[in-house]
């Protein structure tokens, strides 16, 4: 069966909230992959079955927005074998948890930003040269005082630390906090306090809330 949440609604921070936790109260989904189309318009379709019968041009206009095992990002239940870059799961976790701590960033709100970011990779580097598990940008380690953006007990504590300033100037509004993570606020301010039609942001930001959703409902943190 082919699930579609309304083809061609309108990509809002209101229905972003809104169709991530229909993911979550959903049984079947909670079971499969969820993709997303892109499309460089205002629209949006979720679906979580690609058919054979769409053509490749079709299928290429998808992009998997959640898979449905969370192993495959190593964050697991009950493990402690180090990842890639020889990070433990201990270890991750003791840093989001002194995290949240000090800066009352929900835990689970962390590791999804951290998932979806870099994969749980302390040595990530980006293209844009966004560095760590949190992919902080240079200006911002700078900022907050960063003196080594791979060490993941600082990457995570001035992640969460701007994650609640966003927080703050967003008023906890959600999906405009984390595209103001992905594209920074100023670009949320200029487009009128809507998610900025940058077509990474505007896929950005469900993956993280589904994520977030995900963690938080399976408590695997």
């Amino acid at each position: 069966m082919k699930i579609t949440f309304q083809p061609a609604i309108q990509l809002t921070h209101a229905f972003l909230m809104m169709s991530t936790l229909t993911l979550f109260l959903t049984p079947f989904i909670a079971q499969a992959d969820i993709y997303m189309q892109q499309d460089t318009s205002e629209l949006i379709l979720l679906t979580n079955l690609l058919t054979d019968s769409e053509s490749t041009n079709q299928r290429d206009r998808y992009e998997l927005l959640l898979e449905d095992d969370l192993r495959s990002s190593g964050i697991a239940k009950n493990t402690t074998s180090a990842n890639a870059n020889g990070l433990s799961r201990q270890q991750i976790s003791e840093a989001v948890a002194s995290a949240s701590a000090q800066t009352s960033i929900d835990p689970a709100l962390i590791h999804a930003v951290i998932r979806v970011e870099s994969n749980y990779n302390a040595r990530a580097v980006s293209r844009q040269g966004a560095q760590g598990l949190m992919q902080l940008m240079p200006s911002t380690a700078r900022r907050f005082n960063v003196t080594n953006p791979y060490d993941p007990a600082q990457n995570v504590l001035v992640g969460a630390q701007y994650l609640r300033e966003l927080h703050t100037l967003f008023n906890g509004d959600m999906p405009l906090i984390l595209a103001a993570y992905n594209a920074g606020p100023k670009a949320v301010s200029k487009h009128h306090m809507r998610i900025p039609p940058f077509i990474e942001t505007r896929l950005y930001v469900p993956k993280v809330l589904a994520v977030y959703r995900r963690i938080r409902a399976e408590r695997i943190y």
